[in-house]
C-alpha cells in the first residue's frame, strides 16, 4: 500500500490533493502525524471508527498550510467598504455586520478584519461580528490564544499595535480584549460540511483568499457557488488572487464581486457602449491595461473592455491586451472566443504562462480535455520566477500557485 492511497484519503476529506511527486515531504507529514504507522497500516488505522477520525485529524493539521500575516494584501482589504456592508446589513434587519474569515488558518486575518472594522467605526465596539473557520484544531487552537510573533505582525504599523495587541516582554502580542469581543472561531470543512457552517445566517462578507487553489476543480466551483449562496442579498465575497485563478478572472486586486448578478455579455464583437470615448492616446500601454483590470475589478466591463480594445487598435499583437480581453469573453461564457485571445496571447509571446494557464481553463470549459493538458504543461514549461513582464496582471499571485493550479487540473484529467 502506497503513499497515494494515503494522498486519496486526505483528498476525500479536505478537498485537496497532496504532491504524490513529493512523497518525502507526504511521508514526514504522515511520521509526525503517526510515528509508528507506515502508509498501509496508516490507513487502516484511519478507518477504525473509535479512534480514525483524531488520527485523520492529526494528518490534516500536518499537511494544510497554516501560515498567514495581520493585513495579509493590504490593498485588496482596503477595498472593503464598511460602512456600505452596514447599511446592507440594517436593510437585512441586522443590527450587526456579520463577517466569516473562511479558511482562517491561525487567526491572524480574523483579527485583522475586527481591526479594520474598529478603525472604519471609530467605536470601542464597532457592529460586526467575524466569524473564522478552519479545517485545522490546531490552527484554530492558536488562534483562540490570540498569541503571535513579530513576524505576523511586521506588517502592522506601530500605532495599530499600540491600539489593538499587547506587546509581551517576549516580544510576542497578544490580541487585545477590545478585538477578541468581536471575533469567534469555529472547525468547519469547506469540502464536506454544509455551507454556511451549521447555525450561522447568511453573511455581509465573506473572505476565502487562496483556499480554492488547493481543491480540485469540481470541488473549488461547487465550494464557491455555496459561498456565494451564503451571502445576504447585497454581500460581498472576496477571494485571494491565487484563488482567482480557478475562475481565470478577476486576478488583480480587488478580487471581489457583489451579489448582484454579471451583466452577461452577448454574441458577436465586444462593441464599446454607446456615448462612451475610448481613452486619449497619450496613456501608456500600462496605464490602458491598468485601468482596464480597475474597471474589470469595480464590474465595469463596458469600460474594461474599451480600454482593452483601445490597445488592440494600436497594436494587435498586445499579450496583454489579448490575455485580458480573454478574460473578460470567458468570463462571459465565450469560451471559444476566450481560447482564440490566449491563442493570440501567445503566438505573440509564447513564454506568457498564464495565458497557457486560462487557455487550458477555456479548453477545459468547451470539453476539450486533450487540448486543455497541452496547454497546462506548455504552462508548467514556461513558467519562470524571473520574468517580471507581467507585474501588472500578477500581483499577488505566486507563480508557485499558478504551477499549481497547473498541477491540480492535470491530475483532476488523469482520473476523469
Amino acid at each position: 500500500m502506497s503513499l497515494a492511497e494515503v494522498a486519496e484519503l486526505i483528498r476525500r476529506e479536505t478537498g485537496i490533493t497532496p504532491e504524490v511527486t513529493k512523497d518525502n515531504v507526504l511521508r514526514a507529514a504522515l511520521r509526525r502525524a503517526a510515528p509508528d504507522l507506515e502508509p498501509g497500516a496508516f490507513v487502516r488505522a484511519a478507518a477504525d471508527p473509535v479512534g480514525g477520525r483524531d488520527l485523520v485529524q492529526r494528518l490534516i493539521d500536518e499537511v494544510t498550510v497554516q501560515e498567514t500575516t495581520f493585513v495579509r494584501d493590504r490593498a485588496q482589504l482596503d477595498s472593503i467598504s464598511w460602512p456600505s456592508l452596514l447599511h446592507s446589513a440594517e436593510a437585512a434587519g441586522s443590527a450587526v455586520i456579520r463577517v466569516w474569515s473562511a479558511g482562517c488558518a491561525t487567526g491572524e486575518e480574523t483579527y485583522t478584519l475586527a481591526l479594520l472594522a474598529a478603525e472604519a467605526f471609530g467605536f470601542e465596539r464597532p457592529p460586526v461580528d467575524v466569524l473564522g473557520t478552519d479545517i485545522s484544531g490546531r490552527a484554530l487552537a492558536v488562534a483562540a490564544t490570540g498569541r503571535y510573533r513579530e513576524r505576523a505582525v511586521r506588517a502592522l504599523d506601530h500605532g495599530l499595535r499600540g491600539r489593538y495587541l499587547d506587546h509581551r516582554p517576549d516580544d510576542g502580542y497578544v490580541v487585545g480584549a477590545g478585538l477578541r469581543r468581536l471575533v469567534r472561531f469555529r472547525r468547519h470543512n469547506l469540502a464536506r460540511d454544509p455551507l454556511p457552517p451549521p447555525g450561522e445566517d447568511g453573511f455581509d462578507l465573506i473572505i476565502c483568499r487562496n483556499v480554492l487553489i488547493y481543491f480540485e476543480a469540481p470541488t473549488a466551483e461547487r465550494v464557491l457557488e455555496r459561498l456565494d449562496h451564503s451571502l445576504r442579498p447585497g454581500g460581498k465575497l472576496l477571494l485571494g488572487a491565487a484563488d482567482a485563478l480557478r475562475r481565470t478572472v478577476r486576478i488583480t486586486a480587488p478580487d471581489s464581486w457583489d451579489r448582484r448578478p454579471a451583466t452577461r455579455a452577448g454574441g458577436g464583437r465586444c462593441a464599446v457602449p454607446p456615448g462612451s470615448q475610448p481613452p486619449p492616446a497619450s496613456q501608456s500601454a500600462d496605464q490602458h491595461l491598468t485601468a482596464a483590470l480597475a474597471a474589470a475589478g469595480k464590474g465595469d466591463r463596458d469600460r474594461a473592455l474599451a480600454e482593452v480594445e483601445s490597445l488592440l487598435r494600436r497594436d494587435p499583437l498586445d499579450a496583454n491586451a489579448q490575455f485580458v480581453h480573454g478574460l473578460m469573453v470567458l468570463e462571459a461564457g465565450q469560451p471559444a472566443r476566450a481560447a482564440a485571445a490566449f491563442r493570440r496571447a501567445l503566438y505573440a509571446d509564447p513564454g506568457f504562462a498564464l495565458a497557457a494557464f486560462t487557455l487550458g481553463c477555456a479548453h477545459d470549459a468547451l470539453g476539450d480535455k486533450a487540448a486543455a493538458r497541452r496547454a497546462y504543461e506548455q504552462a508548467l514549461r514556461t513558467l519562470d520566477p524571473a520574468d517580471e513582464r507581467r507585474e501588472i496582471l500578477l500581483q499577488q499571485i505566486h507563480i508557485g500557485d499558478i504551477a499549481m493550479a497547473c498541477q491540480l487540473r492535470l491530475r483532476w484529467h488523469q482520473r476523469s
